[in-house]
């Protein structure tokens, strides 16, 4: 039983940490205005994202549930806290402006 737990417990460790880099990456360079940057990483994430997608459905040397996790567990995570990272510090760069 304990071990079940700490098997769970890494999953959610590892897509916490998958999605709270590019959060703060994100959030650090929107606030700079290295909007370039950051919307060259959001690019990158969702073209990972589709590829893994069409892994999924067409066999080419990864395997489709191998695919789906990495897709599952790493890069939806990343991309949602790179996008909530963007947008709070485009919002944080326009609250400074203003004053």
């Amino acid at each position: 039983m304990a071990r079940a737990l700490m098997g769970g417990f890494w999953i959610i460790a590892g897509m916490a940490i998958c999605a709270f880099l590019p959060f703060f990456m994100q959030l650090r360079w929107a606030r700079a205005g290295k909007f370039g940057l950051v919307l060259s990483v959001l690019a990158v994430l969702g073209a990972l994202a589709m590829i893994l997608l069409y892994a999924t459905a067409r066999p080419f040397g990864l395997d489709p549930v191998q695919a789906m996790a990495i897709l599952l567990l790493g890069v939806v995570p990343a991309g949602l806290g790179g996008g909530a990272g963007a947008l709070l510090g485009k919002l944080l760069r326009n609250r400074d402006d203003r004053k």
